[in-house]
């Protein structure tokens, strides 16, 4: 059994970047994630210089699996769906994902589910819901 300190988990942010209720903790941490930085180039006559690098994405897939039960496991993923979209009557601004000694604040960019196992009746029971968050907006500068 994994300790819950070492849980991925998702919060809900509001406009001023703070947590709004408790977090939802993922069934399985994430396998990998990505980020990625933005270089900005300027043309100047007949070549380019770098004018500066900022963060870029984040992405992270989190899997879900209520096989043994032989449940529905959008029951699970819907309450980061909902969490997460600001059409879905709540107001958050942003999310914080935080997983040990990695910490990213940022804006929902997308979210995508993939349903990876499905009951014979189509039900399905495994799903890999992918987070790609960009930078929360007082978070664009890399430290120096």
């Amino acid at each position: 059994m994994i300790a819950t300190e070492n849980k991925a988990k998702l919060s809900m942010l509001d406009a001023e970047g703070k947590p709004i209720g408790a977090p939802i903790p993922v069934q399985f941490n994430p396998d990998k994630y990505s980020k990625s930085w933005n270089l900005t180039w300027q043309e100047i006559g007949q070549t380019l210089q770098w004018t500066k690098t900022a963060p870029g994405d984040f992405t992270l897939t989190v899997k879900f699996d209520t096989y043994e039960e032989r449940k529905n496991v959008t029951r699970k993923t819907k309450k980061i769906r909902e969490m997460l979209d600001p059409s879905a009557g709540r107001k958050p601004m942003g999310c914080l994902f935080q997983w040990g000694k990695v910490v990213f604040k940022g804006v929902v960019k997308s979210i995508k589910e993939d349903y990876t196992l499905c009951l014979r009746d189509g039900t399905p029971v495994r799903s890999e819901l992918t987070l790609t968050l960009q930078p929360w907006p007082r978070e664009q500068q890399i430290p120096q």
